[in-house]
């Protein structure tokens, strides 16, 4: 193409963007065409405050509230002996991270995705967090239930607790694990909607491998002596914490992933 086509080109889209007098029209092709841009700008900003948002209050509700209820029935469970007391308590904590970390995160989720999803089928979102959050605390489950049944005699020592930076690296362990595990249910119904959903896998991982630290590091700074308000309060207030870091981490992913969505 010569160089008289393409200015003769460019005088014409001049052209159609000023009016008659010369000035610029606001609904000439440029301006559309930055005027759709900053639209799309401002629908991702919108979308990703809001779910790092709605993951802040649903952890702090869902996760919290079962930490809480955890602390209520440890004493109980921790006078009781036997191997089925010890498992009856794994089974309790894993359906409480099911029905409340795992449906109150997936309604908050799908309140924020479905804004940008309108095919996303009601209800499907919710299914699948819940599930992933109930595979999820399963396998967090495993460890210490083994060790439990393993110190359940009254006799026994109780198991020493290693040092809190081994602690932590084992939590970076397990995020980076089971955030994948909640990510991958979650995934069935993301597949649908998106291209390159196995991003979302990795979104969780990372998401999860920092989320899963602070919510031990956050436990170890907990004035358990306290009052039992003060104590409420600080768990919700860690856990809403770690819920807004993790939804600003995998929310990130979330957006880029919305903007590529399927064909069908």
């Amino acid at each position: 193409m010569s160089a008289t086509t393409w200015d003769a080109m460019g005088s014409a889209l001049l052209l159609d963007s000023r009016d008659e007098n010369g000035a610029c029209r606001r609904n000439g092709p440029p301006n559309r065409i930055l005027e759709q841009m900053e639209a799309i700008g401002t629908g991702d900003s919108v979308f990703y405050r809001r779910w790092i948002l709605a993951n802040g209050w649903a952890e702090a509700a869902g996760l919290g509230t079962t930490f809480v209820l955890g602390r209520e029935v440890a004493p109980s469970l921790e006078r009781a002996t036997g191997a089925a007391t010890v498992i009856l308590g794994a089974v309790v904590a894993v359906l409480l991270g099911l029905i409340l970390e795992g449906a109150l995160v997936g309604l908050a989720q799908e309140a924020v995705l479905r804004r940008r999803l309108v095919a996303l089928r009601r209800g499907s979102w919710v299914f699948a967090t819940a599930i992933g959050a109930g595979l999820a605390w399963t396998l967090g489950m495993i460890p210490s239930t083994i060790l439990a049944l393993g110190n359940h005699d009254a006799a026994a020592s109780p198991p020493v607790e290693p040092p809190a930076l081994i602690q932590y690296g084992l939590a970076i362990v397990l995020g980076f694990v089971t955030g994948p595990i909640l990510g991958l249910a979650q995934w069935t119904v993301l597949r649908r909607h998106v291209a390159r959903p196995a991003s979302w896998l990795w979104a969780n991982a990372v998401a999860w491998a920092i989320g899963m630290p602070l919510i031990f590091l956050g436990m170890d700074r907990v004035p358990w002596t306290a009052s039992r308000f003060t104590v409420a309060l600080s768990i919700y207030g860690i856990c809403g914490a770690v819920g807004l870091v993790v939804g600003a981490v995998h929310g990130r992913v979330l957006v880029q992933l919305l903007r590529t969505p399927t064909e069908h």
